[in-house]
């Protein structure tokens, strides 16, 4: 479980003591990196007795607070926070988990779903949407629908996840900022920005934290992104282009062959799935 001698669980409750071992708590598991403001369970505290936990020893806190329901809170998650996750919904397969996280991508979204979580819900998030997130999978649990329990092996963390560690977490905004945004025009000011840097300071950073500037991380970014999209055959080339953020298409070929070593119309046609 969690490191010992690093992480000493804390526990808090958001009702009083008396309560706390009532027959409707939900666990909140918070495993943010950066703790910049209050979690996201003081929603759920509205309607419900909310237990509050850190990492250690999680799985015989779940086992003595015997929940109703468990959300994992996440900034930018790591192959230990999901891990972690994964040895919870395995021991306690019938126990809805929810998942609120700020970074987003296709590979975490999948692998939630192929770990039978109950919802996953990417951050900015409103009290509402929580809250019905959490009423859905209670009423689903009092009706004792057991279609999201666990049945096979969970799914590895995804590979691009696996960089995301305590010591290198700084800049990380900018990265899940790409993800989201990377059809939009992006400035690396207000990149910055949402990192608490400077500019210069961000440009600084991001080399020495991912090897390269941000400029040519987000154009390889896109031109990845644009190889799974020209595997389809039903696309062109210039709505690839454009829905990857390149609003001229010849410096878009330009980029792709440079990275790639083929034009995107050669790899389109080596590489779609044909029916």
């Amino acid at each position: 479980m969690g490191p010992s001698g690093h992480h000493r669980t804390k526990l808090a409750t958001s009702r009083p003591e008396s309560r706390m071992m009532s027959a409707s708590q939900i666990l909140w598991v918070d495993l943010r990196v950066q703790r910049k403001g209050p979690g996201l369970h003081r929603f759920l505290a509205e309607k419900w007795p909310v237990f509050c936990a850190e990492e250690g020893h999680l799985i015989e806190k779940v086992g003595k607070i015997a929940p109703i329901l468990l959300c994992f809170e996440y900034d930018y998650p790591d192959i230990h926070g999901l891990s972690l996750l994964q040895q919870v919904r395995q021991r306690f397969p019938s126990l809805p988990v929810i998942m609120v996280t700020e970074q987003h991508s296709e590979a975490l979204a999948v692998w939630a779903l192929r770990n039978r979580l109950w919802d996953y819900l990417v951050k900015p998030l409103s009290r509402q949407e929580l809250l019905n997130s959490a009423e859905s999978s209670l009423f689903a649990r009092q009706g004792q629908l057991g279609e999201r329990e666990i049945t096979r092996i969970p799914s590895p963390v995804p590979v691009d996840l696996r960089l995301n560690t305590r010591q290198r977490k700084s800049t990380l905004a900018a990265c899940s900022f790409i993800e989201k945004h990377c059809h939009e025009k992006i400035a690396e000011k207000e990149v910055a920005s949402l990192c608490g840097m400077t500019p210069c300071t961000f440009s600084r950073v991001f080399k020495k934290e991912h090897g390269i500037t941000f400029r040519d991380y987000l154009i390889r970014y896109r031109i990845r992104k644009a190889q799974r999209l020209l595997k389809n055959p039903g696309v062109s080339v210039q709505d690839v282009a454009y829905t990857v953020g390149f609003r001229d298409p010849s410096y878009f070929t330009r980029m792709f062959r440079k990275l790639v070593g083929m034009s995107p119309s050669l790899y389109k046609e080596r590489f779609s799935s044909h029916p």
